[in-house]
């Protein structure tokens, strides 16, 4: 049966129109009548973003940053070495076993990142100012608030430089321009106290970043069937690609290594997002989507098995399961989590992505993302000064407190720093 559909599926995508429809929401159904690609000297019109939003994708955003935040907060098994005494005990541990692979969120915020960036490029591909659109649009959602945050890391290291904190707040101020230009996940840099929970976070906004650079050149340049050999290639080399970077043996001084954070080690979740929006904005492949949403759940059902596996067997990031297969697996999961939902968005995935209060986290996942772990150690630290060493239940109550107090900076900052900058850079139109 899976033979049969993926036959059929390869069939729609080697026959599909170069030319990408205009953007199209979860609900709308695709059109009855394929269009015929127009000349090559007609005049391109701009997408028009009336109807195109996905409400489903900031829950998914909230869903993928509250994976990160709760293993960086609430994964203490081992460190913390829990103790089944009690059943309260016992309950912790496997709550522990359930955000064991929470860092891949960040694997979650690659696929959506290529889904959208990915869709909003194939939709401006024909335009006369494509480029200069898509990079005004990115400086002004990204390039403020990152240099905001380090603006206030220097301030704070600086400030600390005079007490007694001077040593934890040591920072090589050569490796300036390495995070201003974010090559950060190339291996420059050496983290000190303060600057590991500040600046470690941002690897992943330097691996987008990077790829950046690169999606655009791809979606404009190359043919639709050209493209999916292209992102397809790009995902069958990324375990290699991981195993090369993993036997050269380099790590950061905060443990990160190439096979982690180098963007060609994490290229497949991107490429895989970038694959959805072709998928998604084909309208006889969206139609075989919307159509085939069991095949999807039990191919989603499949890869959850291949999870429940890692977690298992295999959580850690650093281990040669999870840097060989274990991310494209995890990636390849994501994807179809994206595809579900969008192909059923009344199903259950679609309503739990719409909960408000996932969708109010995913909006500003951005900046909880980069403040989060310096908000938690802020608050365990203080706790620990005014009332002494914490309890294990006093130090998750403390990281609960802090969740949120991030979230609430999180929206201060898309108040009054965030929404006005998007909509500054949205006044740039392709």
């Amino acid at each position: 049966m899976f033979l049969g559909e993926f036959i059929h599926v390869s069939k729609l995508i080697a026959v599909s129109p170069v030319v990408d429809e205009p953007p199209a929401t979860a609900r709308q159904e695709a059109p009855v009548e394929r269009q015929a690609a127009p000349r090559q000297d007609t005049a391109f019109k701009p997408p028009s973003s009336k109807g195109s939003r996905i409400p489903e994708l900031d829950g998914l955003r909230g869903i993928a940053i509250s994976l990160v935040i709760a293993y960086h907060y609430f994964n203490f098994h081992p460190p913390m070495g829990y103790q089944a005494r009690n059943w309260l005990s016992q309950l912790y541990v496997y709550f522990e076993y359930s955000i064991a692979v929470g860092w891949s969120g960040v694997d979650l915020f690659f696929v959506l990142s290529g889904f959208l960036i990915g869709g909003i490029l194939l939709d401006a591909r024909q335009s006369p100012r494509y480029f200069r659109a898509f990079y005004a649009r990115r400086f002004f959602r990204i390039i403020p608030l990152y240099y905001v945050w380090m603006l206030l890391f220097f301030a704070t290291a600086l400030a600390l430089s005079w007490t007694s904190f001077a040593a934890a707040a040591q920072f090589n101020w050569s490796m300036l321009p390495v995070q201003l230009l974010f090559l950060q996940n190339i291996g420059f840099v050496s983290y000190g106290i303060l600057a590991r929970p500040w600046l470690s976070p941002t690897w992943s906004l330097a691996v987008e970043e990077q790829f950046y650079l690169l999606s655009p050149l791809l979606i404009r340049w190359l043919s639709r069937k050209a493209l999916y050999i292209a992102l397809i290639s790009m995902i069958l080399a990324a375990p290699l690609f991981r195993l090369w970077a993993r036997g050269a043996g380099f790590s950061f001084a905060n443990d990160l290594g190439w096979g982690y954070t180098l963007m060609p080690s994490r290229a497949d979740g991107l490429c895989l997002g970038i694959l959805a929006a072709l998928l998604w904005k084909d309208p006889r492949l969206r139609s075989w989507l919307q159509q085939n949403v069991g095949a999807i759940r039990i191919a989603a059902g499949v890869f959850a098995a291949g999870v429940v596996l890692l977690v298992r067997w295999s959580p850690k990031f650093w281990t040669l399961p999870m840097q060989s297969v274990g991310f494209t697996w995890m990636a390849l999961f994501y994807f179809l989590i994206l595809l579900l939902v969008l192909a059923n968005p009344a199903g259950l995935l679609g309503s739990i992505a719409r909960v408000s209060i996932l969708r109010e986290i995913g909006k500003v996942s951005y900046c909880l993302y980069l403040i989060h772990e310096v908000v938690g150690l802020a608050v365990q630290n203080g706790l620990a000064r005014l009332a002494g060493p914490l309890q294990p239940a006093q130090v998750v109550l403390a990281y609960a407190f802090a969740a949120v107090a991030a979230f609430g900076i999180a929206q201060l900052s898309w108040k009054c720093l965030e929404r006005p900058l998007l909509e500054r850079g949205q006044s740039f139109k392709y």
